[in-house]
């Protein structure tokens, strides 16, 4: 027995003795390997203060922040649009329009000899997406453009092009109850969608111009498209008018006009999708908002900004935060290991099923020259993991976001390359409704407090 174990351990350091080379060349070969992290990425994954041996922590750099008018945003061709208008007891009221083309389906288009017309009929079809109160009407009016959306010009938050003034819709005074997740029938069971009847004179003008009909070109010079418009309900009507808006997808197959008619007693339906060149217009009237969010947002009390601040999608508001002293950071000879821009979220629960917060918030910067830029921690050129900004619930229960902006209070410290200050918008603004109360620099609850959270080295 002992002559076997013998003969084992014989073996087993023969055997090592044999692969130990191996086994060094890998090791160093993954030291190797791990000494090749950029400088540029030290400290960016660290989560606890603990784990920064070494560094030092702040969240006390003073910042001072307030909330404007957002005063560009284009809203060209997205793939949703919004629709309809809302009431919001802080933001006050916001409607939003469609302009849009069509196209007639087919290279070929004919009616026969005499049809019939037996309706027309737009339909939008929903996302599910929507904001506010859905048993809240609104009114919508159509009407016709007289002139071109051009697909090489860009149209911003309050633009607008010519139409008609007479109102297409079949119903005078038509009311919309969105239903943004009941399926509609249509022709077959359908999915949720809008369903507009237009009025018998489009319906007619069509039948009687099918020459008109032959090339997209030339519908587009007989019929340049709709303007889709939404109101608040009616004065005198009993109906509250709180309104929603609804997220409608435009390049979905069920969005289009549809011309029902009859040819030799056969019921026949002809299809118009929607062409994908559209922009949607959005007006906001804050007069009728919360007096903390008029006076600080219209009437730029910007120590308000102390207590609350606000984002809102539709092209309506952005935040401008300022770092007034960071540059101070300079002369103490500090490297920026990790900076994040904590934002909470102040609004109860209730309140935020109704008018929900952003996803996702975004933000710009501004370069020496005054041109709003990227800043180098934007996924642009990172990625959104190291980015942040996404809409978190925290163990407290609170709703917050948090921006990676390492590299950009770096930058602004060592090279100047940005003003100390950022915007911070929301994201998919152009499309969404979404809106964001957060706490100020100085806020009630201290827990809410805008901050700017650094670990730093200095040398």
């Amino acid at each position: 027995m002992k002559n076997y174990w013998n003969f084992r351990r014989e073996n087993f350091s023969l055997r090592f003795k044999n692969y130990l080379p191996l086994f060094l060349f890998l090791t160093l070969l993954l030291i190797s390997q791990s000494c090749k992290k950029e400088i540029s990425t030290i400290g960016v994954n660290i989560k606890d203060r603990e784990d920064l041996l070494g560094c030092a922590f702040t969240d006390t750099i003073s910042l001072t922040a307030f909330s404007m008018l957002e005063d560009t945003l284009y809203t060209n061709n997205r793939s949703t649009q919004l629709l309809g208008y809302l009431q919001d007891p802080i933001f006050g009221n916001t409607t939003a329009g469609i302009f849009t083309q069509f196209v007639p389906t087919g290279g070929h288009v004919s009616f026969g000899n005499s049809p019939q017309l037996d309706s027309i009929v737009l339909t939008l079809r929903y996302t599910g997406n929507y904001y506010g109160d859905t048993l809240s009407p609104f009114s919508i009016n159509i009407y016709e453009l007289t002139e071109d959306i051009k697909s090489t010009e860009r149209y911003y938050q309050t633009g607008s092009i010519a139409y008609s003034t007479k109102n297409l819709t079949y119903t005078p005074n038509f009311l919309l109850s969105p239903k943004p997740t009941t399926k509609v029938a249509l022709d077959t069971l359908g999915e949720a969608h809008i369903r507009i009847r237009l009025s018998d004179e489009l319906g007619e003008r069509f039948l009687a111009n099918v020459k008109e009909m032959q090339s997209s070109s030339g519908f587009k010079n007989f019929f340049k498209g709709l303007y889709i418009e939404a109101e608040p309900t009616r004065k005198g009507s009993s109906l509250e008018e709180k309104g929603a808006l609804v997220n409608v997808n435009l390049n979905n197959v069920l969005s289009g006009m549809r011309l029902y008619y009859k040819n030799d007693t056969l019921a026949r339906r002809f299809y118009f999708p929607v062409k994908d060149i559209n922009f949607i217009k959005y007006t906001h009237n804050y007069e009728s908002g919360d007096n903390a969010f008029v006076n600080q947002v219209l009437h730029e009390n910007k120590l308000l900004g102390e207590k609350m601040l606000y984002v809102q999608a539709t092209g309506g508001v952005k935040t401008k935060i300022t770092f007034p002293y960071i540059k101070e950071l300079k002369e103490k000879k500090v490297v920026i290991n990790k900076a994040e821009l904590v934002i909470t979220c102040i609004e109860e629960d209730a309140t935020l099923s109704k008018y929900p917060p952003p996803v996702q918030l975004s933000m710009y910067g501004v370069n020496p020259s005054g041109e709003t830029v990227r800043l180098p921690d934007d996924p642009y050129f990172t990625n959104y993991p190291y980015w942040g900004g996404n809409c978190v619930t925290t163990k407290a229960g609170t709703k917050e976001y948090r921006f990676r902006v390492t590299r950009y209070i770096q930058n602004i410290i060592q090279n100047d390359k940005f003003e100390p200050f950022i915007y911070l918008v929301a994201e998919g603004a152009a499309s969404s409704a979404h809106r964001l109360i957060l706490g100020g620099t100085n806020p009630e609850n201290t827990s809410a407090r805008l901050r700017l959270e650094v670990y730093y080295t200095e040398y």
